[in-house]
């Protein structure tokens, strides 16, 4: 991992710890892992300081072109381990642009994650449409296999199936989101929680089975 890399992550472990907003466990575990990177890579705080060269500028990012919007679901998850807010912008239920918000280097981390993911979605999802049999409305089973892709990718993040350390680039840390990263959510974006009523249970399993078997190191998403 570089340097500037190194200060950036050990800056926004500092940033938690000293979040007034932050539980006790959090303020710990930040402080803890900010120390610990400190002591491994011979770092003091002036050192911190003299040598974070990154953006503090919180920007938003949108993907080039419109996918389904469900899959902002997938891409949130993805996201939440960047460091960053996934969002869309248009209607749940159609086609919509889907962004990032954060520091520019976490987008661009997150970017590189999530793009092939949101090609190998849509493309799935064109797969699907086309060989359906199902008793429910396609709409339907597509909400609900967006739904349970997004809770693979998910299972795959959280028991750390991702073994990203041969590209250092995507080092993943679990940590909240910069406090200035929050504050800038807070005063731009509304956020809505939807409700849908699953009601294609073979939807979703496929979405899981799917999700949680995708490949990250491959681009087409498969073994």
């Amino acid at each position: 991992m570089e340097l500037n890399d190194v200060v950036r992550k050990i800056k926004k472990l500092l940033a938690i710890a000293e979040d007034p907003s932050a539980s006790d466990q959090e303020i710990q575990l930040a402080a803890y892992r900010a120390e610990k990177l400190m002591f491994k890579y011979k770092l003091d705080r002036k050192d911190i300081i003299e040598k974070d060269n990154s953006s503090k500028n919180v920007e938003e990012y949108y993907f080039e072109k419109k996918y389904t919007a469900y899959l902002v679901w997938t891409l949130m998850s993805i996201a939440e381990y960047c460091q960053t807010q996934g969002f869309y912008n248009g209607k749940l239920n159609s086609k919509a642009y889907l962004g990032i918000i954060g520091f520019k280097d976490d987008i661009t981390l997150c970017k590189e994650i999530a793009l092939p993911i949101l090609d190998y979605m849509e493309d799935t999802l064109i797969d699907l449409r086309s060989c359906y049999i199902g008793e429910v409305d396609f709409r339907v089973f597509k909400r609900n296999w967006c739904e349970g892709f997004a809770q693979g990718i998910k299972t795959q993040l959280d028991k750390g199936f991702i073994e990203l350390k041969e590209e250092e680039k995507f080092e993943v840390s679990i940590i909240d989101l910069h406090p200035t990263v929050k504050t800038y959510i807070d005063n731009n974006y509304k956020t809505t929680t939807s409700h849908f009523k699953r009601n294609s249970n073979e939807g979703y399993e496929l979405g899981i089975a799917m999700g949680s078997k995708y490949n990250f190191m491959n681009k087409k998403g498969i073994e």
